[in-house]
């Protein structure tokens, strides 16, 4: 019997004329009712425009304000905004690490990623660039007493990508370390990793393999690929994930479980994922699908946000569906 049970879904945002994409959820360490989220909004998948929106809600996520937009676009400030992810330090601020790209074209794009703090719950923030130039950042973690954000390059010289992991020990003030994950070569790309903290003992990271080939007119789905490191700094190739086909996990470690909305490559939607770990080892995987989406829609939707209160469990995510332009979604569900 499944142990997950969709209770309700919910539209966050939509406008027809822009491209909602690339969410994230989160609940407030300082008071339990308050929940978060951010995306970003523009004219298009790459844009030449772009806005981060920061939202709020007051009663567990039933209704949803917005609080605050930053504007970045190519003709003024000569970048846009890409994916923004939601995290809390030790001194319990809230930020948002997010990425900036100064071209649509990201093999020629330059990547910087910022953070903006705030330390007043999402009432007023601080923006600052941070060393990190990678792309796609993952929620910055604690692993024994250092930051880790995981986020990726693009090697224009082999035509790949390296997926990366910036450290910091000062809090999150610098970012001057970098280790390599994965680094990929022309038969495997490696991008997009989401990282779990294991007990304090290991680093997991489940990474999107973004290499495509095509069988008989159709695009065969990539397997999420595993390293792991007890140290943050070296990591070892440790298999993939079994059966399991998607892009851009968003995980969460959890007592020996862990839970993952992703983007589902195979069965095209967005799908989440339950399973014990033991010893990086994943067993009792649970699928369910959360939503449907068409074959010419894989790449606008997906690029999830997951939060965990209790035995709920809320996702949020983008889907376009038969709409000109995405938007963004909230399903909830139930974990028995």
């Amino acid at each position: 019997m499944s142990k997950l049970k969709i209770q309700s879904y919910q539209i966050i945002a939509e406008d027809e004329k822009e491209y909602l994409s690339f969410p994230d959820i989160i609940q407030s360490i300082h008071d339990t009712d308050k929940f978060f989220i951010v995306y970003r909004s523009a004219d298009d998948h790459h844009p030449l425009f772009s806005y981060l929106h920061f939202l709020k809600s007051i009663d567990k996520g039933r209704t949803w304000k917005e609080e605050t937009t930053w504007v970045s676009c190519m003709k003024s400030q000569g970048l846009v905004w890409n994916c923004p992810r939601l995290f809390y330090l030790n001194d319990g601020s809230l930020n948002i690490v997010c990425d900036t790209k100064n071209s649509r074209r990201e093999r020629e794009a330059d990547f910087n990623i910022f953070v903006l703090k705030s330390t007043d719950d999402g009432n007023s923030w601080d923006v600052k660039k941070t060393q990190m130039k990678g792309m796609v950042p993952d929620k910055v973690i604690k692993f024994k007493n250092k930051l880790y954000c995981a986020n990726h390059s693009v090697d224009t010289a082999y035509n790949s990508l390296t997926q990366l992991v910036n450290s910091s020990n000062d809090g999150g003030r610098t970012w001057y370390d970098c280790s390599i994950i994965a680094r990929g070569g022309r038969s495997v790309k490696f991008c997009e990793a989401s990282i779990i903290n294991v007990e304090n003992n290991y680093l997991q990271a489940y990474i999107r393999d973004n290499t495509y080939y095509l069988s008989r007119g159709k695009m065969v789905p990539q397997l999420v690929r595993k390293y792991m490191s007890v140290d943050g700094v070296k990591w070892e190739k440790n298999g993939e994930l079994k059966n399991i086909y998607g892009h851009r996990m968003t995980c969460l470690y959890e007592n020996g479980k862990m839970f993952a909305s992703y983007r589902n490559t195979k069965d095209v939607g967005i799908s989440l994922l339950t399973c014990d770990v033991d010893r990086s080892q994943e067993k009792n995987i649970e699928v369910i699908q959360i939503e449907d989406e068409t074959d010419d829609n894989l790449f606008h939707c997906g690029y999830t946000g997951l939060v965990k209160n209790g035995n709920e469990l809320m996702v949020v995510y983008y889907t376009k569906k038969d709409k000109p332009n995405p938007f963004i979604k909230l399903c909830r569900l139930i974990y028995d």
